[in-house]
Order: structure tokens, then sequence, then C-alpha cells
């Protein structure tokens, strides 16, 4: 396979060096987010049935082809794909991958057997495909037994009577945590699987190192109440367990990693009056004011979900920046969310990272995609090298608070409209002609607004300006057509 000049120089691997990356100080992982992988993908499929083929029923219009389709979740072929183009970049030769979730298919309201199914399915593939390979999995909001009602299973709505009860949402979850414990056991210290058993999360301190990897289990914070997810307090006892790990790496001098898989703050497409979210606003605060108050130990927080290439900045009382996450698209192409699609396209895409070591700070990241159109009318998989974060936004630096905080200056300035061109291809391939004022503004104020009310602040600051700016605008208008109007007028009476 042919790789850029970019890709070699970034990735510098030499094949006959064994890799030691706490001898190099330099080492590297993989994020895969949002597989949903679908065994009923079929090319006799229908594209409004996600691909599935159901004997006796019409077809309207078949996949695009063996590798995905926009409207269905991934077959096996894309996902193999996926790991077969991930060993050509690094074999084995990485520190560890961060599974962010999401095993199953978008549609149905899944059964206890068939989310257990996926999760298994997904943990076998990567198991034969990386058998020597640290693997860090956390549970998506498509990895539980109880999820909002969704009106699509084949075209038809679930009412099979193993359809999960909203009521025994605590019982369920006890269930998975246990399944799961047992089936990742094999990547996971004993400490790991003991939290992960309890309540889906855990932590891995990694040996010789000042680094801790922090697995959240996001699905006891979702602000969807018909889950049974909001009862108040501390779900899970996770954010007390979260603490306890903070404060315990900070009198260690250690750093953390915090991965997961749902993303805190305001999904960054739609607008202040159609916003989506997916913390409820109590654990969505609560979050922020953990991560700010462990800012100085938090090296770097890592999510997907949304199927969108973006990233948040958290912001301390006097607006300075203290930490950041990075929002990873998916494996999948097909978006939905809450239920329904959303206006996102978005590449089976794959993410590897250069970081230290020595305390986990992120140094760059290259990210890879699949043409779907190519690879599915060629028959061959066709992934590629997208973009690495340092030559796509070069005079940045590092990723940091302070440089992903000048990204984001310069993306809203917009004195290079090549960077924020870049930015709106990246996050969910938006001509940047088609994103306006007012998509722009929602996507700088999720970036720049974890609190839930700061957001709403900023697009009622920029809406305001906007209508200021057109107000300004009318007047001096009406006043420019009166004084043509005046001057016609004087100029016909001096005639007269």
């Amino acid at each position: 396979m042919r790789l850029g000049g970019s890709l070699i120089i970034f990735l510098h691997f030499t094949s006959s060096v064994r890799y030691d990356a706490v001898k190099q100080q330099t080492g590297y992982f993989w994020q895969l987010d949002s597989l949903n992988l679908n065994l009923n993908y079929s090319m006799l499929g229908d594209r409004n049935k996600n691909c599935e083929y159901y004997p006796g029923t019409p077809v309207y219009q078949r996949p695009s082809g063996p590798f995905g389709d926009y409207s269905c979740d991934s077959p096996i072929d894309l996902i193999r794909s996926a790991t077969a183009f991930m060993k050509t970049i690094r074999g084995e030769e990485f520190d560890f991958l961060l599974w962010t979730g999401d095993s199953g298919p978008n549609t149905g309201n899944p059964t206890n057997a068939k989310v257990q199914m996926y999760i298994d399915e997904m943990t076998q593939l990567l198991r034969e495909e990386f058998p020597y390979s640290s693997i860090y999995p956390v549970l998506g909001d498509r990895d539980t037994f109880h999820h909002k009602p969704d009106t699509t299973q084949g075209g038809q709505k679930d009412t099979s009577p193993n359809q999960s009860p909203l009521g025994d949402a605590s019982a369920l979850d006890t269930e998975l945590y246990r399944y799961v414990s047992e089936i990742w056991n094999t990547w996971l210290p004993p400490s790991a699987v003991q939290t992960l058993k309890k309540g889906g999360y855990y932590k891995v301190e990694l040996a010789g190192r000042r680094l801790n990897l922090v697995g959240l289990n996001t699905g006891l914070w979702l602000k969807d109440t018909e889950r049974g997810r909001y009862t108040g307090g501390d779900p899970g006892l996770q954010f007390s367990w979260l603490e306890q790990v903070l404060q315990k790496a900070r009198e260690k001098q250690q750093t953390v990693i915090i991965f997961g898989h749902t993303p805190p703050g305001v999904f960054e497409i739609g607008s202040h009056n159609q916003a989506q979210y997916w913390y409820h606003p109590v654990y969505n605060s609560r979050y922020n004011r953990l991560v700010l108050q462990y800012s100085d130990v938090i090296v770097g927080q890592f999510f997907g979900h949304q199927n969108t290439d973006t990233f948040r900045i958290f912001r301390d009382g006097k607006r300075n920046p203290v930490s950041w996450a990075l929002i990873s698209p998916a494996v999948s192409p097909r978006t939905v969310l809450n239920g329904e699609p959303d206006l996102v396209v978005s590449s089976p895409s794959l993410r590897l990272y250069r970081y230290s070591t020595y305390d986990g700070k992120i140094l760059d990241y290259s990210q890879f995609t699949l043409s779907l159109d190519d690879s599915n009318s060629g028959g061959v998989p066709q992934w590629k090298l997208q973009y690495n974060f340092s030559s796509q936004y070069s005079n940045i630096g590092g990723i940091s608070p302070e440089s992903l905080d000048l990204l984001y200056t310069k993306l809203q300035s917009n004195t290079r409209p090549d960077l924020l061109d870049n930015y709106l291809v990246s996050n969910s391939q938006l001509a940047p002609l088609t994103c306006g004022a007012s998509c722009q503004q929602a996507h700088f104020c999720s970036i720049s607004n974890i609190d839930f009310n700061n957001y709403r602040q900023c697009m009622m600051i920029s809406s305001t300006g906007r209508n200021l700016f057109l107000s300004h605008h009318c007047v001096f208008l009406f006043l420019v057509l009166f004084h043509q109007f005046f001057s016609f007028g004087c100029s016909y009476l001096d005639n007269v």
C-alpha cells in the first residue's frame, strides 16, 4: 500500500528495531469508536431498513456496496478492513487501543441476548486481530439493554416479549457489568475488573509510567430519563470513585487520561433553539467541575458517539483554558443520535495518537478514513490518511489547552479561512459554504463552553450581535433610500 511522505514521517517506524515505547519516551495508541456492527447487513437488503433483507417485503433501494452505506450500520467486511488496515500501519507495535463503545447496530430496542451477542462478537474479533495487544474497552449507549424505544426493527415496531422493561434498568445494568467483566478480564488487571463489575468503569495504572487510564461508563450520566437514568445523587457512585482516582493520582504525582463513549457539553451541529446535549444537566455540571478541579492531573480526554470530528475546551472561572477533550469520528458510516438520523455524513474513520510515555501528553494524531464510494465501486477497501493534526492545523503546537484555544481563536476570527474549511470538512464533511454564520457560531460555542448555561449565553450574544448588525444595515439602507428620495424630490421641485 502506498503511503504519503507525511505519514511516514509521523510514524517513523523502523521494523528492524523492536518497539519499546518506554525507552523511546514516545508511544502510540489507537482509538476505535462506534463500530455499530450489523450482522444482518445484506447486499439484497433495503437502505431504508438498515440494509437488512426480509423475505417477502419490498426492497426500494439496495445498499451502495459491501463495505457500507451512509444509511446503514457497519457490515462485517468494513470492520475487518479497518483492523486489517491498522495492522499495515503499525502491526501490533502500539501501546494500547482505546475502544470507546457501541458494538451493535443503532436500530431496534435490543434484548439482553442481542446486546451481549454484539459485544461478544466485537470482543472476539479484536482479540483475534490483536492477540498480543492491550485493549481497553468502555460501554457505549448502544451497549446497554434499555434504550429509548425506537420505531424501527426491520421496518417494524419492536414488540418482542423480551424487550427490556424500563423499570428493570438497575438489574439489567448489573447483569451487563458482570458479563463484560468476564469477557474483558484478560485485558484488564484484577482491580479494574472489580470496579467494572460493580459499575461499568475502571482504572488501569500503566506499569513503569506516571500515567493512569480511566475508562468511564458515560451511560450512567445520560439525560434520557426514560431510561430510568436520572435519580439524582451519584449513579453507580462513579463521581465519588472518579474523584478518589484523580486525588490519588495528584498525591502520587501521576497523570490521567480519561476516555469514554459519550462526551460532555453540547453537540456542535444545531442551533440555540435545537441544541442537543447528552448528559443530564446536573451530571454535566458535576463532571465539568471535577475536570476543572483536577485539570493539573488530567492530560487528555477522549470520546466519540457523535460521529463527528471536533474538540472541547474546558475553561476556569476566568475563562482560561485548563483542559481539553477530543471527539473522534466513528468507524460506522451511519449517524443516529437520539433515535433519529442526523444531518451528518461520516466517512468510516480511525485515529492513531502519538504521545509522551512519560506523562501521557498528546503530541499529535493521524486520522485515517475509508472512501465508501471508491471502496464499493472497486470492491477493495480504500483506507487512506485524511490528515495529521500537526499538518492540518500547522503553527498551533502540540495538543494542549493553550494550543487548542489558539486553534479555536483562529477558527473564530477566520484569519486563515483554510483552517475553518478544513475543520468543517473533517467535522462532518460539510461544504464550508453550507455552514453560515449561525452554523459556525454553534460550533464555536460548543467548542468553548462545556457548561450548558455558558453555551446558551454564547449563542444568545452571537444572535443579538447578528441582529444588531442587521438592524444597523437596515437603518443605513433606509437613510440611503431616504436621501435619494429626498434629493430626487428637491430636484423635481426645482425643475417645476
